[in-house]
């Protein structure tokens, strides 16, 4: 028979709250995968338009043209002719920089691209706000405050005297609620139907509480049960 374990309040709130950080932590890491995927296709795009010298001018037929190819094939990947020459922006803007510019905008959601290219910020104005979205999971709309604020300006001169810039928990969770409710994102992973974020909420909670009460109820060997949780959620 097996002997049930019992623990007190305070030592299921450690069990669940580190549950938590290992599916926002996951939720994350994918997170920034779907970006560098998306991005990198935007990115070989923009380059063949830049590499065939087209302008918005005498090369607007042929931009139009293929978003109407596009959009037939992917529907709902955002291939509109304006965000085909975004694309090509986005190379323009960014195929000469150093590559840790390159790496922080590679993992940013395709709106805070649009909103650090229309803003014409310079190369280190462009890399510190990419990293403090990163950092502190900045929304769209916090990103545009913050720029609005010069918030570049203001840290030059502002003495150090905090932790902020350490990944919180809850920056990992707001960057990866950010990327997943981008319409470019969904769009790019087939996904049509509207992704209801308290639902999913409620079955992840629902989730993390079977979880561990199937883990009091058995002993954990090894690390791959585990595992196999994690692979079932994301699938479910």
């Amino acid at each position: 028979m097996t002997k049930e374990i019992r623990i007190n309040d305070s030592e299921y709130a450690q069990i669940l709250q580190q549950a938590v950080s290992e599916i926002q932590t996951a939720r994350t890491t994918v997170a920034r995968q779907v970006n560098t995927t998306v991005n990198s296709v935007y990115w070989n795009i923009g380059k063949l338009l830049f590499d065939r010298n087209l302008e918005s001018g005498y090369g607007s037929g042929v931009v139009k043209r293929l978003s109407v190819d596009l959009k037939e094939q992917f529907p709902d990947m955002g291939l509109s002719p304006r965000n085909l020459w975004n694309m090509k922006r986005l190379y323009e803007r960014y195929y000469q920089e150093d590559t840790k510019l390159l790496q922080a905008v590679a993992v940013l959601p395709w709106g805070h691209n649009l909103l650090l290219l229309d803003k014409s910020l310079s190369a280190n104005e462009a890399l510190f706000y990419a990293e403090e979205c990163l950092q502190k999971g900045w929304s769209r709309d916090m990103l545009l405050n913050a720029i609005k604020m010069n918030t570049y300006a203001a840290r030059q001169t502002q003495i150090k005297t905090n932790n902020f810039d350490l990944v919180l928990p809850v920056a990992q969770a707001n960057y990866a609620n950010e990327v997943f409710k981008s319409s470019y994102n969904l769009g790019f992973l087939g996904i049509t139907e509207p992704v209801k974020e308290l639902e999913l909420e409620k079955r992840l909670v629902a989730k993390i509480r079977s979880f561990i009460l199937e883990l009091l109820c058995k002993p954990l060997h090894n690390s791959s049960y585990a595992n196999k949780f994690i692979m079932q959620s994301d699938l479910n």
